[in-house]
């Protein structure tokens, strides 16, 4: 299981490092630094998809995203002269009130019956 949440890490960081090299390409002016940022892209997405073998979707998605905005964010502010305002605070406040809330589950979780196709589809694919 820490094996995912490392993966989920990797793809956090390596989307980041993707989207910033995106927004250094200046709409592919510079085309080796927005390929570069395509191919991390790509190599994020790989990573969250072992991550997800043993993540569950909502909490690694949520997780990926509102982590990845964040920082995203921050990235946007430190290194390219955006303007922190009170509504961008908020929204920061939001994205990780939001994590928080979809990592605590409110009452136990419940299993969903599982037919015969169910158990197919996860033996297949959750290996």
């Amino acid at each position: 299981m820490m094996r995912a949440w490392i993966q989920l890490v990797i793809a956090i960081g390596v989307e980041i490092v993707g989207t910033s090299l995106l927004k250094l390409s200046a709409g592919f002016k510079h085309p080796l630094v927005g390929i570069l940022g395509m191919l991390l892209y790509g190599l994020a997405i790989f990573s969250f998809s072992l991550a997800l073998r043993k993540i569950p979707l909502s909490i690694g998605y949520a997780i990926w995203a509102g982590v990845g905005t964040a920082v995203t964010g921050l990235i946007g502010i430190w290194a390219f002269g955006e303007v922190l305002t009170g509504l961008k605070t908020l929204g920061f406040m939001a994205i990780i009130m939001g994590v928080v809330l979809l990592n605590k589950p409110l009452k136990a979780p419940q299993t969903a019956p599982t037919t015969s196709r169910t158990a197919r589809w996860r033996t297949r694919y959750n290996r």
